[in-house]
């Protein structure tokens, strides 16, 4: 009888013993698999960032989303320059002759159509026309994509039979994120995934879906943004609607000692902007460059707008890990350095469970 009632006994330890190295290894698991949030406004250049960490992390971008972004950039082309035409009429900028006729003919095309031989024609024609260019110079009283110049500038090579997109084509390619997107990306023992929502705000109501067991949050904003209006509303600046969104996040209780890393974005379209004279009292009327420097000083203003950032945490949570990165996604040296440093410091911060008593950090990088 002692034999028979110890058996019972056997298979239970043996069945605990089983179940805690199961937690064990859940434990383990969960120590170092991180999920990351990548949160921001539409055309932040979230897409842009996810499509980065495929090349550096990944391998390159799979030739199913290869093709996709190919037909992406196609479509894009025609839809900037029909956004500017558009622009033409509001503006009251005034088109003649062949120009008003391929104007006509562009206007008319629907949604979705493909490049073909005629339309590259009427693009390349419209885009060497003062009218059109008169039109570009204002993009900041109209919505338009980012890459519009580098569409029409390689419009022909888009419109050949021979078309397969490179690189930099796929960087440039714009589609709206719609659902929830996850990239996974190894690192040794660790693993992180990146989440991506999108980012207008018909898409914000399922940013909620991903809240739970978030580790980070990466919140990307177009610089360039100070100048541009959103696809939603034009009579919103993207800039300000990026602070707006970003003191929502900020002042989410779920995300109290959640560390956040700030990517301000374009840093390339931003310089060119202020090259170009567009001054940052454009977005921000109240702001004062520094003695001996103008309202278009390139590090003044990237100063003032990482300041503002700044100002939200400091209002709403002073002691909030946040790490800014002054950026261009379309880098891939910037990107991977960014991105680097978001991995190295999401696993100490964790490691040291920091995050019991978060305490408010700042590190730019990446500097112009």
């Amino acid at each position: 009888m002692g034999c028979e009632s110890s058996q019972p006994m056997v298979v239970s330890n043996a069945a605990k013993n089983e179940v805690d190295e199961q937690l064990e290894r859940l434990q383990e698991e969960e120590r170092t698999h991180y999920k990351i949030l990548l949160l921001g406004p539409g055309e932040a250049g979230k897409s842009t960032v996810l499509k980065q960490l495929k090349c550096i992390y990944k391998g390159g971008i799979p030739l199913a989303e290869q093709r996709m972004h190919g037909l992406a950039i196609r479509r894009n082309t025609i839809q900037s320059m029909q956004a500017i035409l558009e622009a033409t009429v509001v503006l009251g900028i005034p088109l003649e002759g062949e120009a008003a006729a391929a104007a006509g003919r562009v206007l008319m095309l629907d949604e979705g159509t493909d490049l073909s031989p005629e339309i590259v024609q009427d693009v390349v024609l419209l885009w060497h026309n003062g009218g059109v260019r008169a039109a570009y110079g204002e993009r900041h009283r109209y919505w338009l994509l980012d890459a519009a110049a580098y569409y029409f500038d390689n419009v022909e090579r888009f419109g050949s039979e021979s078309f397969a997109p490179n690189e930099e084509d796929m960087l440039m390619a714009r589609a709206r994120t719609s659902g929830i997107n996850v990239t996974q990306i190894a690192d040794g023992l660790h693993k992180f995934s990146v989440v991506d929502v999108g980012g207008q705000r018909s898409e914000r109501r399922k940013w909620i879906h991903c809240f739970d067991d978030v580790k980070a949050i990466i919140f990307v904003v177009a610089l360039s943004g100070y100048n541009q209006v959103l696809f939603e509303d034009t009579g919103v600046n993207r800039m300000h609607e990026g602070l707006q969104l970003f003191e929502e996040v900020v002042r989410n209780p779920i995300f109290e000692n959640t560390p956040i890393f700030v990517f301000l974005n374009k840093k390339d379209l931003f310089e060119q902007m202020m090259t170009e004279g567009i001054p940052l009292t454009r977005c921000f009327p109240d702001y004062r460059p520094g003695a001996g420097c103008d309202a278009s000083d390139v590090h003044q203003a990237v100063a003032e707008i990482e300041r503002r950032f700044l100002d939200v945490i400091h209002r709403h949570s002073p002691r909030k890990n946040i790490h800014v990165h002054v950026i261009a996604s379309r880098v891939r040296l910037e990107m991977k350095s960014a991105f680097s440093d978001v991995k190295d410091r999401i696993k100490e911060y964790y490691s040291q469970g920091q995050h019991a008593n978060g305490s408010l950090q700042r590190q730019v990088s990446n500097r112009l």
